[in-house]
């Protein structure tokens, strides 16, 4: 059974590099960005509250347990444990994958928050308390999206010229790495900006996971479960 799902997976993944388009405005990522902007868009230009019910609810939660659960292992687990098992060259590879993922994913997630929460509260009815989430939750879509649209693409980029450097100078080593730092002009350029970029990301990720704890005990606040 686990074979014939590789397969499939396989030829779905040869089959979308042979048809899908190169243009960057016609990228999964890209269309998931502007698709949840225009969703968001359209709950935002509601002035109206739309009834309460489970589904909407359910909808609600799904995207705060989502966001929090992708966010938790990307920022706790995932990095930390694959880059003590992978080389440089083939963590960049897994990263470059799983990160536009990971980012899209989070892009949906915090627009489905997001959208319900604007459905249900308004933002011209929005209480105090309601504004503080309801800024929140831009705040964390806010982050999805740069680090969908912008940052993203250009540490994956800055990533792989870092590596191919690397490669061409034969650089395997911690040695081997700090003399390129210290000697050469253009892997040093790269590498600086990569660090920034990757520094930005990287904060812009825990904004994004930060408003998730919040939004968990906002909700944790309301329900009293226990």
């Amino acid at each position: 059974m686990g074979s014939q799902i590789s397969k499939i997976e396989d030829n779905v993944q040869d089959f979308y590099k042979k048809t899908w388009p190169q243009a960057w405005y016609l990228a999964p990522s890209f269309l998931t960005a502007l698709g949840t902007v225009g969703y968001v868009g359209y709950a935002f230009s509601q002035t109206k509250a739309v009834p309460s019910s489970s589904n909407l609810s359910f909808l609600h939660l799904v995207g705060v347990a989502g966001g929090f659960g992708i966010s938790f292992w990307v920022t706790v687990v995932h990095g930390r444990a694959i880059q003590r098992m992978l080389t440089r060259q083939e963590f960049a590879t897994v990263q470059s994958h799983l990160s536009s993922v990971y980012f899209a994913s989070s892009t949906i997630l915090s627009s489905l928050s997001l959208s319900t929460f604007l459905l249900r509260h308004p933002a011209n009815t929005w209480s105090k308390e309601a504004k503080h989430l309801g800024i929140a939750l831009f705040v964390a879509l806010a982050a999805a999206e740069l680090n969908t649209l912008i940052l993203n693409p250009l540490v994956t980029n800055l990533m792989f010229d870092r590596n191919n450097i690397e490669f061409l100078q034969a650089a395997k080593t911690t040695e081997d790495i700090d003399r390129l730092r210290r000697d050469d002009q253009k892997y040093r350029l790269v590498n600086n900006k990569f660090d920034l970029f990757h520094s930005i990301s990287m904060v812009s990720g825990l904004v994004y996971h930060g408003v998730q704890w919040y939004h968990l005990f906002f909700l944790a606040d309301k329900c009293l479960v226990l």
